[in-house]
């Protein structure tokens, strides 16, 4: 058996599959003639496999690493070799079964990831969120995506108190909430086109680029740096511009750059204003495909890979009851069948769930407050931690009423 040929024939047969989405690598250990990696670079998938050849001929495949694997886990073997051809075909069989079960778990991921169906946004609404979006009213954009944060729980990727401010400001804004809802589902209900594809949508010229820049800012750079190094970000609602100088003007500190498909809607092909900003509302979960500095720009190249905020609901009471109680740090309002959950973070572990069944006269409102100040004594196993403060919670019914739902979340622990 000639190893050194069978390296470099497996390497023409299956080097050829890393991409972006799958790493495969062949390569000679201490231990194996020859070893090959396959392992996703999908930032949605842990999966890893091996294939060995053992210098006596066997092709080992180490038990498959999906982040489940028992640390004594055993691998199996897919037989022995005893020529050239015979290591070739063993081989690249393996490594081509590795990497079709990985795209396939990709695929799968991918269509769980497309957005739920939306309920329909009228026409008269797009358009007033759209104004709302590009300056309407004083308000603009950043209030309008503080209500994406606070109506689907998602964090913004750095922390400041001016976005605090924001998020706080939706809360207390019904027209502000009411833009979030009507562009989060405009968003998810929109085709999937890549820039040119927009571009061509709307009547404009390819030009090949949908992005955004950011400024500089002392204490928020280090943060998004931070999260860019995570390989994930996630905007449930945020603004690109279809030309590079527009998208430049924002600031030139970061430029973010969306790669391929992704649902958007174009602000003012709806608001009828502002049509040289050519800007896209868009929103999701991306990945970052690669990220490099050119002249003091950090350009960092994004692919949509999930929806974002797709479940969001519309209750009007329960938004009301959104802006009404004090001292929420992060919230949501999830729509499901029959039904929508507000839950409202008040800090740490202290947090309240308001559910109401569609048009129900009444609403639960259940109550959890953090452990005994004694719990470290107990043990540190998370599961537990959630079983006591699950097993300490208070559940009650109240009338579809703000003053009564407000009262339930804020009434102490003690008097439960």
């Amino acid at each position: 058996m000639e190893v050194a040929e069978v390296r470099r024939r497996v390497d023409e047969a299956v080097g050829g599959e890393d991409d972006e989405d799958v790493f495969v690598q062949v390569e000679q250990t201490a231990v194996s003639p020859l070893h090959v990696t396959i392992s996703s670079k999908h930032p949605a998938t842990y999966y890893t496999q091996w294939v060995d050849l053992r210098a006596d001929g066997t092709v080992h495949l180490p038990a498959p690493d999906d982040g489940f694997t028992s640390p004594g886990a055993k691998g199996t073997d897919a037989g022995t070799a005893t020529s050239t051809e015979e290591a070739v075909a063993l081989v690249v069989r393996e490594a081509a079964k590795a990497v079709a079960y990985l795209r396939e778990m990709q695929a799968r991921h991918a269509a769980s990831a497309r957005p739920a169906v939306q309920p329909p946004v009228a026409d008269d609404a797009l358009a007033e969120a759209c104004r709302l979006w590009q300056g309407g009213r004083d308000v603009g954009s950043s209030p309008v995506r503080g209500a994406g944060r606070v109506l689907t729980g998602v964090n913004h990727y750095f922390f400041a108190p001016f976005i605090a401010a924001y998020n706080q400001q939706a809360r207390t804004t019904p027209e502000v909430l009411d833009a979030g809802i009507a562009l989060l589902r405009s968003v998810n209900a929109a085709p999937f086109r890549d820039a040119d594809g927009w571009s061509s949508t709307v009547g404009l010229a390819a030009g090949g680029f949908a992005g955004r820049g950011i400024k500089s800012k002392t204490d928020e750079d280090p943060q998004i740096e931070r999260q860019l190094r995570r390989g994930q970000i996630e905007m449930p609602l945020w603004g690109v511009s279809l030309s590079p100088a527009v998208a430049a003007g924002f600031g030139t500190r970061f430029l973010f750059e969306l790669v391929g498909e992704f649902p958007a809607v174009p602000a003012w092909v709806h608001s009828g204003i502002k049509a040289e900003e050519q800007e896209l509302v868009t929103g999701g979960r991306y990945r970052l495909l690669s990220q490099d500095e050119r002249d003091g720009t950090t350009h960092v190249r994004l692919r949509w890979m999930g929806a974002s905020g797709d479940e969001v609901g519309s209750d009007e009471l329960l938004m009301t009851v959104l802006g009404a109680v004090p001292g929420v740090v992060r919230s949501s309002l999830k729509r499901s069948v029959g039904r929508e959950v507000l839950e409202l973070r008040l800090g740490g572990e202290d947090w309240a769930t308001v559910t109401r069944a569609a048009g129900g006269g009444t609403v639960q409102v259940t109550r959890y407050w953090p452990p005994d100040p004694d719990w470290a004594r107990r043990g540190d196993d998370p599961y537990a931690q959630a079983a006591a403060i699950d097993a300490a919670s208070r559940t009650t019914t109240v009338p579809a009423d703000v003053a009564a739902i407000v009262a339930a979340v804020m009434r102490g622990k003690e008097t439960a």
